[in-house]
């Protein structure tokens, strides 16, 4: 940024501070005409000048840091200022499937093993500073690189315990979502809630162990610098390919298992609904698009195939584990989220994050199989649902209508409230927000019945 633009001396008092960053002493960062900019100081800012010494800068990348470049400007009371590459927004660790916590943990100690050989650490060894962009995990928290002195212990470890190891371990034994509740809540996972035990004196043993194991790394750790944070890590590693993250059940997982291949070569296979969501999107603007009901993604990879950027949406932690999987194996534009705006409000720890509304606003919405358990089930009215799903939405949105007369709908035995969910009431409250409403066929949802469903189409 030169001069032209902006003032190099920067007032502390008229920036546009970002509330997600307050806390650290080393750093915070700031907006400026668009722009993500950290400031640094102390420790902080004396490691960024050892990595921009050593000519390290343009290699950060490479281990997965944040882009980051020194800016050319001023901060009263602090050293240094640099500039980041603008992420897209995206899951934060309460809305992760087991594989990018896997991930985001092996980011960790490869990062921190490149760190340790500079004679540099992180201070800081919990999700909540590691982003996915797409399903690629990157650390973002600059100011927690550190200098790391030659006797010097190394200080994540135990928060890497409770942030990464622990939640793992309860994973393998079936508890993945109450591990992610309690990062969401707490922030880590302690070891009385990492032990699995039968009975109260198996769970006082297995404790005891644990608690001598942490206390073996601990006393690598007391040996300061470089090398013993390179012994630690290896032992990490090791800990980590114990725990294999396996592919569970669920009741949706399988939902779309027969479903032919998304490419132009199986067209022929495809139901109606496939072929009528496929010459929708052919008529829309490239963008993002988010697919809310994802499940395990058909539609989503449609769509990445297409040329969209895809944000895949759904609660069931395995179907957006599975996704996740197939995206980065095929490094896909598709950010996979374990959320839904119509679910109670996820836990996100103390700190503020912005709404599922803000961070994945899209220029197109896929709601697909999905507004008739919003009704039925969850207590919805038309008004609600379509209130939400335009807030999510910049253009277009795709909402598939299924009728109370549906196969699966008269399996459940609601019949409350029919009237109220009648094709005319949805076309009413989705012109109420959007210029533009058409009606295209969808599918007959079961080969017992001849209802079919419809795909209301609506543009701003």
């Amino acid at each position: 940024m030169n001069t032209t633009e902006v003032d190099k001396k920067l007032d502390f008092s008229s920036l546009d501070w970002s509330p997600h960053s307050f806390s650290d002493p080393g750093g915070r960062v700031f907006w400026l005409q668009g722009r993500l900019f950290r400031a640094l100081r102390g420790q902080s800012a004396k490691a960024f000048q050892i990595l921009e010494k050593k000519g390290l800068i343009d290699r950060i990348e490479a281990w997965g840091l944040v882009k980051t470049w020194k800016a050319d400007l001023q901060m009263p009371g602090y050293d240094v200022v640099v500039e980041h590459e603008v992420l897209p927004a995206g899951p934060v660790v309460s809305e992760w499937s087991p594989s990018m916590l896997f991930d985001a943990a092996s980011l960790f100690c490869d990062l921190s093993a490149v760190l340790a050989e500079h004679e540099l650490q992180l201070q800081d060894s919990h999700g909540w500073n590691i982003m996915f962009s797409n399903t690629r995990p990157v650390y973002v928290d600059f100011s927690s690189i550190i200098p790391l002195g030659a006797n010097e212990p190394w200080k994540p470890l135990e928060e890497w315990i409770n942030c990464f190891l622990h939640p793992l371990e309860m994973i393998v034994r079936d508890q993945g979502d109450y591990a992610f509740y309690l990062l969401g809540t707490k922030n880590w996972v302690s070891v009385d809630m990492a032990t699995g035990y039968l009975f109260y004196k198996q769970f006082l043993i297995m404790r005891k162990l644990k608690r001598l194991k942490y206390r073996r790394w601990e006393k690598i750790r007391q040996g300061g610098g470089s090398a013993s944070v390179l012994k630690l890590l290896g032992i990490m590693k090791r800990e980590m390919s114990k725990y294999q993250l396996r592919n569970l059940a669920t009741r949706w997982s399988d939902y779309a298992s027969g479903y032919p291949e998304t490419s132009e070569a199986n067209i022929e296979k495809w139901n109606d609904k496939q072929r009528s969501v496929q010459k929708i999107l052919l008529t829309l603007k490239r963008g993002r698009i988010l697919d809310l009901g994802c499940n395990t993604g058909w539609y989503s990879l449609l769509a990445e195939r297409m040329g969209f950027n895809v944000v895949s949406m759904d609660m069931d932690r395995q179907c957006i584990n599975n996704l996740y999987k197939k995206a980065k194996q095929n490094d896909l534009r598709i950010t996979p989220v374990v959320a839904s705006p119509f679910w109670p409000i996820t836990p996100h720890g103390p700190r503020f994050y912005d709404s599922l509304q803000k961070r994945f606003q899209a220029d197109h919405t896929l709601m697909l199989a999905l507004v008739h358990h919003l009704y039925f089930m969850q207590g919805y009215d038309v008004k609600s649902i379509v209130a939400i799903a335009a807030s999510l939405t910049k253009e277009t949105l795709i909402l598939e209508y299924v009728p109370p007369t549906d196969y699966w709908v008269q399996q459940w035995h609601v019949p409350h409230r029919v009237d109220e969910y009648e094709l005319d009431v949805w076309l009413a409250e989705v012109g109420k927000m959007f210029r533009r409403v058409e009606v295209l066929p969808s599918e007959c949802s079961h080969p017992s019945s001849p209802v079919r469903r419809s795909l209301i189409v609506a543009e701003r």
